[in-house]
């Protein structure tokens, strides 16, 4: 057996290549995620010079954590799977964060009222 080859059939340098490849699509796709939990924090800070209640700080410290979490838990499922497959999953991961946090963001206006201190 070669130097080249590590176990199977596919060379090191492929796989090397695919290593870098997959890092540099977490790293892309963790910046996308950080724009939500940014945008996340800043309409908490915004909301929390008016005062919050409890209730308040819960709900809007829901977004940033629901978008960490499932950026963690597209990065460790798909790491295994097919580049193919791994994009898809950071994707979607991306879409379900993004529709939460304007979720919430639209319950926070209509319940705005109920959240803050007044």
């Amino acid at each position: 057996m070669s130097a080249e080859h590590a176990g199977g059939d596919r060379p090191v340098a492929a796989d090397r290549r695919v290593g870098g490849l997959r890092a540099v699509l977490i790293g892309i796709a963790g910046l996308a995620y950080a724009f939500v939990i940014w945008t996340a924090v800043f309409y908490a800070v915004q909301l929390a010079v008016d005062g919050l209640t409890g209730y308040g700080w819960f709900i809007l410290i829901l977004p940033p954590v629901v978008a960490a979490v499932v950026f963690a838990i597209a990065v460790v499922a798909g790491r295994r799977r097919p580049l193919g497959v791994f994009v898809l999953m950071l994707l979607a991961g991306l879409g379900l964060s993004a529709v939460f946090l304007l979720d919430t963001f639209g319950y926070v206006i209509r319940n705005l009222a109920a959240l803050t201190i007044i």
